[in-house]
């Protein structure tokens, strides 16, 4: 899993982000805990799912981990992905996720 170096974050998930990435490295399952990542559906935007999914190998095997948003809530992750979307496409005129985020973004953890 690879983290962008200007996260994203819902309101709830900034008070507790160290906490978050620190169980993330460890492989703790997170309750509540849902992060958003590039689509890896080339007709999506973006794709948003429970921490809990990256312990499933055939999950990491499909899915792009490369992780722009976490939030607290599925509710608060809709609105991160607004937010994302949004701002991709007052920066960009566009909705060109992939184009949007460069390989030189991402830390690894």
């Amino acid at each position: 899993m690879r983290w962008y170096r200007n996260l994203y974050l819902g309101p709830n998930a900034a008070q507790n982000i160290r906490k978050i990435r620190k169980n993330a490295a460890s492989g703790k399952i997170m309750a509540g805990v849902y992060y958003i990542t590039p689509a890896s559906a080339q007709q999506n935007l973006l794709d948003i799912f429970h921490n809990g999914m990256l312990m499933q190998p055939l999950f990491t095997r499909l899915q792009c981990t490369d992780v722009i948003g976490v939030a607290e809530g599925r509710q608060e992750a809709v609105r991160l992905a607004e937010v994302i979307i949004r701002e991709i496409y007052r920066e960009t005129g566009g909705f060109d996720i992939r184009s949007y985020f460069k390989e030189e973004d991402f830390i690894n953890d």
